[in-house]
């Protein structure tokens, strides 16, 4: 009967023990691991940009598509390395109406953009901030049963000294109703 208690209780304290090892190591996983929030932080803001996944999170009105189109710009701009720039350009893409896409076949779009970008890194220029536009200038228009929205953007750029452009950035609600950009154009500045 003793050996029989004393097996018993052998094998509840090794379920004890085991009980406890796993609680340590759950304790020490939890604790331990890597939050979204720090591996946010350890991100450069390229890398943020490219994992950030639009098809679970697109932007909900024309000002924060245009928002994440300038940040996405300024990424593009403002010296990026080489290995980054197809990656921010394919994101870009994600944001531009089937129009605009159909017009810029990506092979060609790709090549103009990493030209554009080699001769931004020659001449020293870089975009180094962004700002939306006060929304008091921003239209939102219906055209055949089809919303269009204009925004504008100004971007600071580094060049020999800051100045600033301004763009106008048009764009479509497709079949989604998500908004897609069409285009953009510079807006001169008023004398």
């Amino acid at each position: 009967m003793r050996a029989a208690k004393q097996k018993k209780g052998a094998v509840i304290g090794v379920i004890a023990l085991c009980a406890i090892i796993v609680l340590t190591f759950y304790y020490y996983l939890v604790n331990h691991a890597p939050t979204k929030e720090a591996q946010d932080q350890t991100m450069t803001e390229t890398e943020k940009i490219i994992a950030y996944d639009l098809d679970a999170d697109y932007p909900q009105t024309p000002r924060e598509t245009v928002k994440l189109f300038a940040r996405i710009m300024k990424a593009l701009y403002d010296n990026p390395e080489d290995r980054e720039i197809e990656p921010l350009a394919l994101k870009i893409r994600e944001l531009y109406d089937e129009e605009f896409l159909d017009s810029n076949p990506q092979e060609t779009y790709l090549s103009s953009l990493k030209s554009d970008i080699s001769g931004w890194k020659e001449s020293d220029r870089r975009i180094t901030n962004y700002l939306l536009v006060n929304e008091d200038l921003e239209q939102e228009k219906e055209l055949e049963g089809v919303k269009y929205s204009v925004n504008y953007v100004s971007y600071t750029i580094q060049e020999n000294g800051k100045f600033t452009e301004t763009w106008k950035v048009l764009l479509r609600q497709d079949k989604e109703n998500k908004w897609r950009i069409l285009g953009w154009e510079y807006v001169p500045e008023e004398e």
